[in-house]
């Protein structure tokens, strides 16, 4: 049987984002979005959840979002549609959380073709490591480094663990941000503003994490709930939602 507690925050999550998606509605679609992508995968055998999708679907979807005249975001564009949505309509930014090597062979290719930026939220211990989860291999050093050396390619964080933040005091959050943050700085040159939380629904993330990413200096931070950079008002500077994008939300917008 399923224990109450967790019954209840499946619940309010649930809630919480139906919210997300009415005001989305109500808002309009042109409002401006960030694209949140996992893994992308050779073949359709390899998609193992909601969070992969195939080369395949990616490059279509791309060609679709460019087809639609959709505008890309790099990090500056994306700071100005945060504090200002309603001047950036059709804007978007690509995002990647986890980073599997995939997204060097699979997808990068198709982003530079187009010439579209995007960003990585990088897990520092999970580079050069294989997912227990997917069994899929996580991004090489030697595939980091190649993307950062592009000026369309931002580095960000995803934690130095890829661990649920529910499950942290204060003080291990405050930690675990303020050292993912330097790591990847250090290591990698780059200045280290966004953030995106690992597990990152409302009912996995407590409002004392949320506070956290602001206390640890980053500029914002962004969930894994479903929804437009007009909503700040359900998510806040330092828990944006974002818009999953895989084979299902592929085929639905190409339907269009």
């Amino acid at each position: 049987m399923i224990p109450l507690r967790v019954r209840l925050h499946r619940e309010y999550n649930r809630w919480y984002q139906w919210l997300l998606r009415l005001s989305w509605g109500i808002q309009g679609k042109d409002a401006p979005r960030v694209y949140m992508f996992h893994s992308v995968v050779d073949t359709k055998e390899q998609v193992y959840s909601q969070f992969a999708i195939t080369k395949k679907s990616f490059e279509r979807f791309i060609e679709h979002i460019v087809a639609q005249r959709q505008k890309a975001m790099d990090a500056d564009i994306l700071s100005n549609a945060i504090n200002n949505p309603s001047q950036y309509l059709n804007h978007y930014c690509v995002t990647f959380d986890d980073i599997y090597d995939t997204v060097y062979t699979n997808a990068y290719p198709v982003l530079k073709k187009y010439h579209i930026p995007f960003v990585i939220f990088v897990t520092d211990e999970l580079v050069g490591k294989v997912d227990p989860w997917s069994k899929m291999s996580m991004i090489s050093e030697e595939h980091l480094r190649i993307m950062l050396a592009d000026p369309l390619c931002i580095l960000a964080s995803h934690s130095t663990k890829h661990k649920m933040f529910r499950n942290y005091t204060h003080a291990e959050a405050v930690t675990a941000l303020v050292d993912s943050k330097r790591i990847l700085a250090e290591k990698y040159g780059c200045e280290i503003d966004l953030f995106a939380f690992p597990f990152g629904r409302r009912v996995e993330v407590s409002d004392d994490a949320i506070r956290c990413v602001k206390e640890a200096g980053y500029k914002y931070g962004f969930s894994a709930l479903d929804g437009s950079l007009k909503q700040y008002w359900l998510s806040g500077r330092y828990f944006w939602p974002r818009v999953l994008v895989g084979e299902d939300y592929v085929k639905k917008e190409l339907e269009k």
